[in-house]
């Protein structure tokens, strides 16, 4: 067994703790250090650093983004995870180096230990939930008392999103750090190599390049040469406010449009289609033209109320959201378009019935044509003639002995030419509307006002088709035409005839124009064909208009916010990209050029107040430079001994 174990032994001999110097003197190890502090020095970790010139205690911070773990939209909370940076200087807390006969140039507290020592009363103002158990924690002390503390933590902060421009949406996810009790006489806070004040600079925030989402891209990570991402560093903001730092720290993350482009963009536009195809299906087609104008209706119903599962139902607007209202009410016009046709076929339908009436009954009326010929009387007397009369003294007709008093019968003239009231029913309807169109009482009616009267028995000519069919029909019964044919009429026996044989003469040839072509359509027909041509036109335009006020959705909220109080602009104090958009997306954003008049005066000097209003924070609010960081980090260690001796 013992020769077994040699090796193992051997082994252990070279993993030993290290050895005390034997020429160094106090604490050998951490604990020894913390005992020695609280024994001899009468530490008191609940007193702040005395610097002994009453200066306050300078606290830089940092916080260092390892991953954005989860954005809860519809809350506006979004989990972050990485390390939580603070440096100090606690000029108790030094100790010699192993130079001037120190046992060690560095000392290491990790866990819990760390808190045996002062540490400032910071807490993040944002923050909803943070968790800090098991997690790692270190804290590391310097010689000349300078303190490094670093905690692994995950916590879950609010932010203000800004989803109007959604799915082409950035945000800044913000987290603002104060003390809980310290007043800046007593505790300062910067961000990493920041200037003590009111103002932006210093580290604020970094991220780690190996953060990713695949939801959320970062546009303020650089790329080396190769194209691989190194992550991002922006400034930190400090705001006086009550007494107290307020220091904030953002970045920016922006959506991957690809998945509401794919699920919610595409689909609408595909129902759309959908919806559109019921224009090209045949008017009397019922059932196909309704599961074509309602299905997409209940569709982009579904489709924005997906939008709202994960976002809030707030009253903010949202381009995504008004773009899936406007599909909604096109395809809701493409359901009012199906009842307007099936109306139109319904009055088309009655007016045909009409037509076909008058058909059953053209032996009879051709008969009274004939008779009217014959006797040179108008067809409209002869209607007349044939109408019920009161009963004469002595009449012969049919149960007029059994009549008592005053009553109507059919008069002989019609009992001779076996003619009955139901044979001259729809030749006193073409007489009506014949009277209506003719308006100056001339007893003819001209192309016009014969191409109106035709609708009423569901025939549809055009302006240039109607003097055609006019002339061939009046050649045809042996009448002679102008040579100008819109100088043709017809009487009301010609019409009548025209009627029972328009079959003949609605052959269409020629071109007639996008005019002729629709007079030449019944009504059921022209909606079809005014939907066919407005619906793609007003979604490319909707479409083209929807993507040119895109900006006014994005920057809507920062322009909002630029009246309000010191409080809501500090959230926004690093959104200056925005805020530069913003002022080129007004509209009186070169104001030097609107004329003055009286009424306009009040309003361009609010113009000008709130143009230098953003000047001056583009001013204060610089993009962050790294390199300007790095001298200000310089400047800021060359001089932290005169901050706390």
């Amino acid at each position: 067994v013992v020769l077994a174990l040699a090796p193992h032994l051997g082994a252990m001999e070279t993993c030993k703790m290290p050895k005390r110097p034997q020429d160094c003197y106090g604490p050998a190890t951490p604990v020894e250090y913390i005992e020695h502090l609280y024994s001899d020095r009468e530490y008191d970790r609940t007193q702040r650093p005395d610097c002994g010139d009453g200066s306050p205690t300078v606290v830089e911070t940092q916080f260092y983004l390892t991953q954005l773990n989860e954005i809860n939209t519809k809350s506006g909370i979004l989990e972050l995870a990485g390390y939580f940076r603070s440096w100090w200087k606690d000029p108790r807390l030094a100790f010699n180096t192993t130079e001037d006969g120190g046992c060690f140039d560095s000392i290491t507290l990790m866990g819990s230990d760390g808190d045996q020592i002062w540490l400032p009363d910071m807490y993040i103002h944002t923050a909803v939930k943070k968790a800090t158990d098991g997690l790692a924690m270190l804290t590391s002390i310097s010689p000349d008392g300078g303190v490094w503390r670093s905690e692994q933590t995950t916590f879950s902060v609010h932010s203000l999103l800004r989803l109007g421009a959604l799915p082409y949406d950035s945000h800044f996810g913000t987290m603002v750090i104060t003390t809980f009790t310290s007043t800046n006489a007593e505790v300062r806070l910067i961000a990493r190599g920041g200037d003590v004040g009111a103002g932006t600079s210093g580290k604020g925030m970094q991220s780690s390049s190996s953060m990713n989402s695949s939801v959320w891209d970062f546009p303020a990570m650089t790329e080396d040469e190769e194209g691989v991402k190194q992550g991002f560093l922006t400034p930190g903001n400090v705001e006086v406010k009550d007494g107290k730092d307020f220091l904030t720290l953002s970045f920016e993350f922006a959506r991957l449009p690809k998945y509401f482009i794919d699920q919610v963009i595409v689909p609408s536009v595909l129902f759309l289609f959908v919806s559109y195809m019921q224009f090209w299906v045949a008017p009397n087609i019922a059932p196909a033209r309704a599961f074509l104008a309602v299905i997409p209706v209940l569709i982009m119903r579904t489709l924005s109320n997906s939008v709202y599962t994960t976002l809030p139902e707030g009253s903010q607007q949202m381009w995504l959201a008004d773009q899936l209202n406007v599909f909604t009410y096109i395809t809701i016009l493409g359901a009012v378009q199906f009842g307007i046709v099936q109306h139109c076929l319904v009055v088309e339908a009655g007016r045909g019935r009409k037509r076909n009436g008058l058909k059953q009954a053209q032996e009879k009326a051709k008969q009274m044509i004939a008779t009217a010929k014959e006797e040179r009387v108008s067809l409209q007397k002869l209607v007349q003639r044939y109408e019920a009369v009161e009963k004469p003294e002595g009449s012969t007709a049919p149960n007029a002995e059994n009549a008592t008093g005053q009553l109507f019968v059919t008069s002989e003239e019609a009992v001779s030419q076996d003619v009955r009231e139901s044979d001259m029913l729809f030749i006193k309807y073409s007489m009506k509307i014949f009277q209506a169109f003719d308006g100056n009482d001339s007893d003819a009616l001209n192309p016009s006002e014969v191409r109106k009267a035709l609708t009423y028995f569901n025939i549809y000519l055009s302006s240039a088709q109607t003097p055609k069919v006019m002339c061939m029909f009046l050649r045809d019964s042996g009448f002679s035409t102008p040579l100008d044919e819109s100088e043709a009429e017809l009487r009301f026996m010609d019409f009548c005839g025209l009627l029972m044989s328009i079959d003949n003469y609605m052959l269409k040839f020629g071109r007639s124009g996008i005019v002729g072509y629709l007079q030449g359509s019944p009504p059921s027909k022209r909606w079809d064909v005014f939907a066919r041509v407005i619906v793609p036109t007003g979604v490319v335009l909707q479409f083209v208009i929807f993507y040119l006020v895109l900006p006014t959705y994005r920057y809507r909220g920062v322009c909002s916010l630029l009246t309000l109080g010191d409080g809501a602009q500090r959230t926004w104090d690093l959104q200056h990209s925005d805020i530069r958009g913003c002022v080129d997306s007004w509209p009186f954003s070169k104001y030097e050029s609107v004329p003055m008049t009286p009424a306009s005066t009040m309003r361009g000097g609010l113009r000008v107040k709130l143009r230098d209003l953003v000047s001056q924070r583009l001013r204060n609010h610089r993009r962050f430079d790294p390199t300007v960081a790095a001298a200000r980090e310089a400047q800021s260690r060359a001089s932290a001994a005169p901050r706390c001796q």
